[in-house]
Order: C-alpha cells, then sequence, then structure tokens
C-alpha cells in the first residue's frame, strides 16, 4: 500500500490493490452515503449489544446529525472515498476541559468508525484511524479515547495496533 498526500496533510491517497483512495474530510456530498454505512453499522452493532444498541436508526436524523458535525470545528468527519464512492468513515471530536483539577485538557474522541464490506481488511480503518490522531494531535489534543463493544474482538485488534490500551471497562445486566 502506497501513501501519499493530496491537498494537504490531512488529506492522504492511498492506493490499494492498485486502486487509488483518497482519505479525506468528508463533505455535505458524503452524508447521505456515511447515513447508509451507519444504518448498516448498526445492524451490526445490534448483533454484538442487542440489549443496548437498538434495531432502527433514523435516516432523517442520522443525515441532520451529519451535516452539523462536518459543520462543527470541534468534530470532523473522514471518509475513504474510492473514486465517488464512499468506502469508510470515522468520526471524531475535539473536548477541552477547562476545569483546574482535569489531568487531560485536551483530548480527542475517536467514533463512528464505519467500513464498507468490500473495502474491509485492506488497512483503511487504521489509515482513517491515524488520519483522526493526526487531526487531534494538530489541536493540541494530548490523548485520544474511544468505545468497543467488547465483543468485536477485530476492533479491539486494530486499536491495540495503532496504541490504544484498555483503560475502563463497563458492564451491564438485566434487572
Amino acid at each position: 500500500m502506497r501513501t501519499s498526500r493530496v491537498r494537504g496533510p490531512l488529506c492522504r491517497c492511498v492506493y490499494v490493490r492498485g486502486e487509488r483512495v483518497v482519505l479525506r474530510a468528508a463533505t455535505r456530498r458524503d452524508v447521505a452515503a456515511i447515513a447508509k454505512m451507519e444504518r448498516a453499522a448498526s445492524l451490526t452493532e445490534h448483533r454484538l449489544l442487542p440489549d443496548i444498541a437498538g434495531r432502527r436508526l433514523d435516516a432523517r436524523v442520522s443525515r441532520r446529525h451529519w451535516r452539523r458535525s462536518i459543520a462543527n470545528p470541534r468534530r470532523r468527519l473522514f471518509v475513504a472515498a474510492r473514486g465517488v464512492d464512499v468506502v469508510g468513515a470515522i468520526g471524531v471530536d475535539l473536548l477541552v476541559s477547562r476545569h483546574r483539577f482535569a489531568h487531560v485538557r485536551r483530548r480527542v474522541y475517536l467514533h463512528s468508525l464505519f467500513i464498507a464490506p468490500p473495502a474491509r481488511r485492506l488497512g483503511l480503518a487504521r489509515r482513517l484511524t491515524r488520519l483522526a490522531l493526526d487531526w487531534g494531535r494538530g489541536r493540541g489534543a494530548v490523548q485520544a479515547r474511544l468505545e468497543m463493544a467488547a465483543p468485536n474482538r477485530s476492533a479491539r485488534r486494530l486499536y491495540e495496533s495503532v496504541g490504544f490500551r484498555v483503560r475502563e471497562m463497563m458492564f451491564a445486566r438485566p434487572l
């Protein structure tokens, strides 16, 4: 896999199996494709966490959420685009604490990593994650956090491969 920069440090061109994939910030034109990937991911998440993740996802609410995220300067949504097709996405939020006792004042929160099934196992998730971390580092963040479903072993391998370590665990049980 070769990488080159296109249009600045937060836009990268990756060649995967001879095909050009551009990693870049999302635009409003990408929102419909991202909402579609989110719907497919929510079904998978429901299978992993049936008591927490719902089955239904309102497409209109999803599109509105992603449009607002794109417009927010403290948030960034990156996509992997193969031609005009969006095949992956990741969201990253910059969190700033002004509390005087805060140990970490600037951190990023990674979320909503989606990779379309035909584009999986090509290294795009790792590349998108690194791009999101670079964005946070460029805004002065000193820590990155994320949450994932415990049964999702492939996600855990991915996050550990880019330096994440388990810090907290959440337990749930029916009452």
